[in-house]
């Protein structure tokens, strides 16, 4: 029997994440703007960054799934703790949105080891 406060305890540090990630967003997309102002000069790396910003839309779309799961997992858990037998479905949304996090975080690292690429050709320009 899942306890129905598991998943809402994994929120908070989600959430952090859709918060950093908001911030790597709002400076990258900073920092295109800057280049377009420079000229053609910094083409190839505002295409980079570019592909950057998909990356973390998908990224904070994956957040946001998780904490829909998560949350629907300790609601349906909540649900069951009534004398509705549920758990197989809050079971299911709870490993869906750790599946989910899982991929964003995965992203997150191809992310960051690309970051370091992109800082580095733009720094040789």
């Amino acid at each position: 029997m899942m306890q129905w406060y598991i998943p809402i305890t994994i929120l908070p540090g989600i959430s952090l994440l859709i918060l950093s990630t908001s911030n790597f967003l709002i400076d990258i997309n900073r920092e295109i703007k800057d280049l377009k102002s420079q000229g053609e000069a910094y083409e190839q790396i505002i295409q980079m960054k570019l592909r950057q910003l998909i990356r973390l839309s998908w990224v904070i779309s994956c957040l946001y799934i998780t904490v829909l799961c998560l949350t629907l997992a300790g609601l349906i858990a909540s649900i069951e703790k009534m004398g509705i037998h549920v758990e197989r479905l809050a079971v299911i949304f709870l490993v869906s949105g750790i599946s989910v996090l899982m991929v964003a975080i995965i992203i997150l690292i191809i992310f960051a080891i690309r970051g370091v690429k992109i800082r580095q050709a733009h720094l040789k320009i």
